[in-house]
């Protein structure tokens, strides 16, 4: 009995764990991606999120400011951005 109750605990804790980043993008509003940051270009003024919902990048163009919090990431951030001439502009990154 011990031994069905502690795999039903483990999965259900990995079912959580897993599904938990999926739903955030959805959950976390408009105008908002949640992931992991995959690449940071200072010169450029860019950083690139993998979507944790859709599994795709996402490129943001940022303030100096939110570069440097973006290379600083580890795990998942939250990015809200708002659309400017066809690009995704980081107004603020959370992790």
């Amino acid at each position: 009995m011990k031994k069905h109750l502690f795999v039903f605990m483990a999965v259900a804790g990995l079912t959580l764990s897993v599904a938990s980043p999926v739903l955030a993008c959805s959950a976390a509003g408009p105008d908002k991606h949640v992931g992991q940051v995959t690449a940071v270009d200072a010169k450029a003024g860019t950083f690139t999120v993998m979507d944790a919902e859709t599994r795709k990048p996402i490129t943001f163009s940022a303030s100096s400011e939110i570069i440097k919090d973006a290379a600083k990431s580890n795990g998942s951030v939250m990015v809200s951005y708002e659309k400017s001439d066809g690009k995704l502009v980081a107004k603020d990154i959370h992790f």
